[in-house]
């Protein structure tokens, strides 16, 4: 197996032991040593699939406590239009603070970046694509978190890319509800490649616009659908 794809093999495998209540809500995970031996995998990609399942929800890394699952709000069952009115301040403010860094990264990394970024990226994007074909919303879901989190975990050590890793944490049930609106995952897919393909030819002008419109475009979208009758 590719080193680029253990983290969604293992995110689909803490999942499904999450959804059978193997790991009930609320309880803690394993300490990593056991669990890394359980899954037959290194501690980098156990703490890669954690920060993952952290992103949309899944579970609740706790520093210095450990990780705890969640418990899960069925969004399935509950009308979109509803859950962005009861969100709607959180869902606002999550994307500003979204839209004002990750551009600056994106750009960031347009300018310097490796082989190997690019190929988590691209990665990533094809794992979306075929999880959406699939019909994994989930995975589509871990698909996008991974992305963005890849970006900001490469476009340099500094308070900007700390800052968005704590917005990021923050990003899961928006995420979750964001993607379900009708063409929004096609409409993400082409966009996370229109990035990747900006930051592998090093254009980072490119790289930055095309970010902020992803941005506001979902943010707008998600409000013009919720200010529908």
């Amino acid at each position: 197996m590719r080193a680029e794809q253990v983290w969604s093999t293992t995110v689909d495998h803490l999942r499904t032991m999450i959804d059978s209540g193997k790991l009930p809500a609320g309880s803690r995970l394993p300490a990593e040593r056991a669990l890394c031996e359980q899954l037959g995998i290194s501690r980098g990609s156990l703490r890669q699939a954690l920060r993952v399942l952290d992103s949309i929800g899944y579970v609740q890394v706790r520093p210095g406590s450990g990780t705890y699952v969640r418990e899960q709000e069925n969004l399935d069952e509950q009308p979109l239009r509803g859950w962005f009115s009861e969100h709607e301040q959180l869902v606002e403010k999550l994307f500003d603070l979204r839209t004002t860094v990750e551009p600056t990264l994106a750009e960031r990394l347009a300018r310097h970046h490796t082989p190997r970024v690019l190929a988590r990226l691209e990665s990533t994007v094809d794992e979306m694509d075929q999880a959406a074909a699939d019909g994994d919303m989930l995975r589509v879901i871990a698909a996008d978190a991974e992305f963005h989190r890849v970006i900001a975990g490469n476009a340099g050590n500094d308070d900007v890319t700390d800052l968005l890793r704590s917005v990021l944490s923050l990003v899961g049930e928006e995420r979750r509800a964001a993607l379900r609106l009708p063409g929004q995952i096609r409409k993400a897919v082409d966009e996370h490649r229109a990035i990747l393909e900006a930051i592998r030819r090093s254009d980072a002008a490119a790289a930055r616009e095309i970010t902020r419109k992803h941005l506001l475009d979902a943010k707008t979208y998600v409000h013009d659908y919720t200010a529908r009758d």
